[in-house]
């Protein structure tokens, strides 16, 4: 009777190892990447972590702007702007698999959609028409107004609470934004206002651009459930800069290695910066992390300064401590009590 107990049980040991065996071979996500499957109730998704998905978004993107225009001037802005989409298709498909869209909210496929394909195709006209490297400038300062958007609109869709002294930190951190961005050019605010009643049209897209994406992350955390459409959008923008592009006669060039270094490099961090903020607003704390989007021109502008090994002035500095009080100011006004 004993050992037939014993061989039962070493019977059902051995069935539990190849069942194992059988899940990791069938679904090795499972495994390798759970937050993918957070959902599942396999691995839990804390807030704390989706915070950090959130934050290293932000650390990415701010890497990029200084290559983004390197590698526009490289293949053109039209077809770079195409390219690299289409290079963080391809990565996002590879790393998530294509998502399905049949399964999730039709406002979150749709309106999330929406608001996502058309921020992307607005910022990259918006750089496009600036006519001098002052004005592009100016364009990006007004498309750093999308963190403001996220906690004003989040009153309003998600119902969220916040104290009055919000709006002091909103402008504290502008201002110090305004600081960091031009403490080492040529932009003031006389000229800032002359090239805006000179050609209104870039400067009228950013500001667009910068409301949907408020609107893009609020209803995103409200309607995403916890799916993850941004391969679909990335395709979507990437056919729509494509039929674009053909459309205009527009030309690519063909330059050396070093660009295609370049957009290999913006591909895959586009694309996996893009994944993790969706998991943090839709996870995680949005109303922190558009705290903390505060600071993306500031570690914009220290890489930059690195990448170009030159020193930010006093300026910088000062438009540094301005955003950080800000941003405090924000996190108290935002922070809820108890």
């Amino acid at each position: 009777m004993r050992r037939a107990s014993e061989k039962q049980s070493l019977r059902a040991m051995k069935l539990k190892s190849y069942n194992c065996l059988v899940l990791r071979v069938k679904y090795p996500l499972c495994f390798i990447q759970p937050e993918l499957h957070a959902g599942s109730g396999k691995t839990a998704m804390t807030t704390t972590r989706a915070n950090l998905y959130g934050v290293a978004a932000i650390l990415m993107w701010s890497t990029l702007i200084a290559l983004v225009r390197s590698v526009s001037q490289a293949f053109g802005v039209a077809g770079g702007t195409a390219l690299i989409f289409t290079a963080g298709s391809i990565v996002l498909v590879l790393r998530q698999g294509f998502p399905k869209i049949r399964s999730m909210h039709p406002l979150y496929v749709w309106g999330c959609g929406a608001a996502f394909v058309l921020y992307e195709i607005l910022m990259s006209q918006s750089i496009g028409l600036a006519t001098s490297s002052s004005q592009t400038l100016e364009v990006g300062m007004i498309n750093y107004l999308w963190p403001c958007a996220i906690v004003v609109i989040s009153i309003w869709i998600n119902k969220e609470r916040m104290r009055w002294w919000v709006w002091l930190g909103i402008l504290c951190s502008l201002a110090g934004i305004y600081l960091c961005i031009t403490s080492n050019s040529d932009v003031d605010l006389a000229g800032f206002a002359r090239n805006i009643m000179a050609t209104p049209l870039p400067y009228g897209m950013a500001f667009v651009a910068a409301i949907l994406w408020g609107f893009y992350c609020n209803l995103s955390r409200r309607y995403g459930e916890g799916q993850n459409a941004v391969p679909f959008f990335f395709i979507v923008i990437a056919s729509t800069l494509w039929v674009r592009f053909f459309i205009t006669g527009s030309t690519i060039t063909w330059p050396g290695w070093t660009a295609w270094a370049e957009l290999v490099y913006i591909g895959v961090v586009f694309a996996v910066s893009y994944a993790c903020w969706e998991t943090g607003i839709q996870k995680g704390n949005m109303l922190l992390l558009a705290v903390i989007s505060y600071f993306t021109p500031v570690f914009s502008m220290l890489f930059m300064c690195m990448w170009l090994k030159t020193m930010p002035g006093t300026g910088f500095w000062i438009g540094v401590a301005l955003v950080v009080a800000g941003s405090l100011v924000c996190w108290t006004a935002t922070r809820k009590s108890g």
